[in-house]
């Protein structure tokens, strides 16, 4: 390749553009460094959490696109947005269709992140859950690099103990109906993926428990306007058979 004039300075100012583009806090701005452990030495992007690796080729491209040659691109990841990754993944990606026990990788975590701008907690619940599981995984070492033990942990004791503690959101109607009645695969599916029961399931085995607290009756009432829904909806649909 031939020699670009005054390349370090030009990617650093690179660096510096896009940093001040995209908003990053000082501790996760991008910065370019040459790095010497490469073979041959190569000039490297390298910053934390913020842009995709994508957006960030794409920026740097529209700045100075003859200072890019060769030059490698490396984002890394804070232990939140680990935690957040694998609360996400265990949710949404974690099992395959028909299995109670999901699972999370520290691979699966990083594949995730990488498609995720900015990543960060959706809402209280999650901001909750996630510093809930970094407090966790301090028990386990950090065998496999950052994001190991948080993801051992999320696999190990799944997600429904993270929405308990002090602070913790309030839970939904259906999630106190879930805690206190699903049993078998059902509190399986509960505790490792936060999939809850159905209303009719939960509304069912409250009204077979005579000795039901009046905080799971009250949350039984409150799936009341869902179940009628749900209902109409069926009945419709057995009307449309008629027709």
């Amino acid at each position: 390749m031939a020699a670009v004039p005054r390349r370090a300075e030009r990617l650093r100012k690179v660096a510096r553009k896009l940093s001040e583009q995209y908003g990053l806090p000082h501790n996760e701005r991008i910065e370019a460094e040459l790095d010497e452990y490469a073979r041959p030495k190569r000039w490297t992007f390298m910053w934390r959490d913020g842009p995709t690796e994508t957006q960030v080729r794409r920026a740097a491209a529209k700045l100075d696109k003859e200072v890019l040659d060769e030059v490698a691109y490396r984002r890394g990841y804070s232990d939140t947005s680990y935690a957040i990754a694998a609360i996400r993944f265990l949710r949404e990606r974690g099992a395959r269709e028909g299995e109670l026990r999901a699972g999370v990788s520290i691979y699966d975590a990083q594949r995730l992140l990488d498609t995720l701008k900015n990543p960060g907690p959706r809402d209280d619940r999650e901001r909750h859950m996630a510093a809930r599981l970094l407090e966790a995984s301090k028990r386990h070492p950090q065998c496999f690099g950052d994001g190991d033990a948080i993801c051992r942990e999320a696999t190990e004791r799944g997600l429904s103990p993270l929405l308990r503690g002090e602070g913790a959101p309030p839970l939904m109607p259906i999630e106190v109906l879930t805690e206190r009645y699903a049993s078998g695969p059902a509190s399986a599916l509960w505790m490792f993926r936060l999939t809850p029961l159905t209303p009719l399931e939960a509304f069912a085995a409250v009204q077979a428990d005579e000795k039901a607290a009046p905080e799971h009756v009250s949350a039984a009432l409150a799936l009341l306007p869902e179940l009628h829904a749900a209902l109409d909806a069926a009945a419709a649909s057995l009307q449309e058979r008629l027709s």
